[in-house]
């Protein structure tokens, strides 16, 4: 289970895997043994359960804060990927019953870990891995008390797989439900920019045609801005006033900062980019702040009472209203997209509230009481999820996902071409059931729901920080990462690669070679598309359109 515990950390959370060793016979020891020996051929291509500590919840942002510790567990596992058996996501239990087996060898729960394994295979057709795992766990745990229920799985499997299939045909509707109803986005090369340097827009044309000519044919520019944030060099205040937080659009529904959003689209469309617009989604209660009926609400598990959290409370249909408004407007600008800021999440103890309550208790049948999501230790000690916490993570994120989809639909209607992107931290691919719990994030429930480009943060300094790990150990991973998404989303193209330039902590540009490291190694994996965070005047963009570490447009001067 995973195990919560306090600690500070300026971007997320420090996250050690530990295993929960027992005691076991020597038979049963070498059992476990030959297990894992035989069961090679049966893993998915999954990564190792990592411990995945939760990214900096603004990209802009490096205040210190305090967040909450966890440790991955045995249970914890066998808790997640039964939750996702019994949910029907037959491919992920299998996957995370593997990782169960593969990071807890000595676990008391790997048996019904390789049983449940089976049992999923079964159920998403694939009856010879569910035959030879059946096999196995006949095998290897003769004593079992499940050996009626492996042996027949055993049967119906072996059955099921000398039975020609019968293909069923797909209703249109289940056709649009499983790819996701988005067509082929095309891969891109962008820069994410939090804002331009220069005053003078001829200045950024100029810039923006150096961009052009390095190789890019994107750029993300910001559009909200939070309190702290920098203004745009080129912003001129309203009525001489700057405004403490806003956006920079037109719009009635937030205070506006400077449209500096409708000069910015010119000169990407003049110089040949595509420009999307980076905007906040939950944090966006700009002019709102007062309104504490539109807030987030949480649970702090110390003082063991509701809270208020930042940002709208997305249960809430006036929050997600006035959000649909202020994309209405954000619509009216000839932008090619959008990228859903990451601030689409909801953390373990947020989404709390009376909207989000009854919803959740007229579905299931019982409110999601913090007593019954998490199970105490004792004061001052850690706790663990229950398994109606997975439900409830399930469920959070299933709204976040249909706030994402209403939003879309805002927009497309008066720009039905805009393309969409959201951001996703690196735990949803590296450690799903840590996304799921802390975040509210799972990358395939997103991909069922269908944008054009799932924007994974892999930032190699956070990572190498945050999981204790050296640069080559996190440029491997961060390859396995491409492939593991690549997987997972069906088409390169739409996995959009994020690598940061400046280091989060102390501020400095990452040596232009860290970077070029990382590209070779996705360069030998596939064609994804591939940002970079955040804009910098020097870096060598051309690197970007680069095979096997040589660019193909050459470098550009470096200012």
């Amino acid at each position: 289970m995973f195990c919560l515990g306090t600690k500070v950390r300026r971007t997320g959370l420090l996250v050690g895997v530990r295993s929960l060793a027992v005691s076991l016979p020597l038979s049963a020891f070498l059992c476990t043994v030959l297990f894992l020996f035989s069961f090679v051929a049966l893993v998915l291509a999954s990564g190792p359960a990592v411990a995945a500590p939760g990214s900096s919840v603004s990209e802009t942002s490096a205040s210190a804060s305090t967040v909450t510790n966890i440790n991955f567990t045995d249970s914890g596992q066998h808790r997640y990927a039964t939750h996702l058996l019994e949910s029907g996501d037959y491919r992920g239990a299998a996957r995370e019953f593997s990782r169960l087996i593969e990071n807890f060898p000595l676990s008391s729960f790997v048996a019904p870990a390789q049983l449940g394994m089976a049992r999923a295979h079964f159920s998403s057709g694939r009856y010879t891995e569910a035959e030879r795992g059946a096999r196995l766990y006949l095998k290897n745990f003769p004593e079992s008390k499940e050996l009626d229920t492996a042996l027949e799985l055993f049967r119906r499997a072996r059955s099921a797989r000398n039975t020609p299939p019968v293909a069923p045909a797909l209703k249109p509707e289940k056709l649009s439900a499983q790819t996701g109803s988005v067509a082929s986005s095309g891969a891109i090369k962008a820069v994410q920019i939090p804002l331009f340097l220069q005053s003078d827009y001829s200045d950024i044309g100029i810039e923006m045609a150096r961009l052009k000519a390095s190789g890019l044919d994107t750029v993300i520019v910001r559009v909200f801005h939070n309190a702290g944030d920098r203004y745009y060099a080129s912003a001129d205040p309203v009525d001489g006033v700057w405004n403490e937080t806003g956006v920079y659009f037109k719009t009635d529904h937030a205070p506006v900062i400077d449209d500096v959003l409708g000069p910015l689209v010119e000169l990407a469309h003049a110089n040949g980019l595509k420009i999307f617009a980076w905007m906040t989604t939950r944090y966006a209660d700009y002019g709102l702040e007062h309104r504490s009926d539109l807030a987030c609400g949480a649970y702090d598990l110390k003082k063991k009472r509701g809270v208020r959290c930042k940002g709208l409370d997305l249960f809430n249909e006036e929050a997600v209203e006035h959000l649909e408004a202020l994309y209405s407007d954000l619509a009216e600008y000839a932008i090619d997209g959008i990228l859903f800021q990451d601030d689409l999440v909801l953390r373990q103890t947020e989404g709390f509230g009376e909207r989000a309550e009854t919803l959740f208790e007229a579905e299931f049948g019982s409110a999601p009481a913090p007593e019954r999501l998490y199970i105490s230790k004792g004061p001052g000690r850690s706790v663990d999820y229950t398994p109606l916490f997975w439900r409830w993570a399930a469920w959070k994120n299933a709204r976040l996902l249909e706030v994402a989809s209403r939003l879309k639909s805002v927009v497309k209607t008066k720009n039905p071409e805009a393309r969409f992107a959201i951001n996703l931290m690196y735990e949803s691919v590296t450690n799903p059931p840590y996304a799921l719990a802390w975040l509210s994030q799972d990358l395939t429930a997103a991909v069922e729901v269908g944008f054009d480009y799932y924007s994974i943060m892999a930032y190699h300094r956070q990572m190498e920080s945050e999981l204790n790990k050296r640069p080559i150990a996190i440029r491997g991973l961060i390859g396995k990462m491409v492939a593991d998404a690549t997987r997972t989303v069906k088409e390169p193209s739409k996995v959009l690669v994020k690598l940061q330039i400046v280091d989060w902590e102390t501020g400095e540009s990452v040596e232009d070679g860290e970077v070029t490291e990382i590209l070779k190694e996705i360069s030998h994996s596939l064609p994804v598309s591939l940002a970079v965070v955040p804009y910098r005047d020097d870096f060598p963009y051309s690197e970007l359109s680069t095979k096997n570490g040589e660019a193909l447009l050459g470098r550009t001067s470096a200012r």
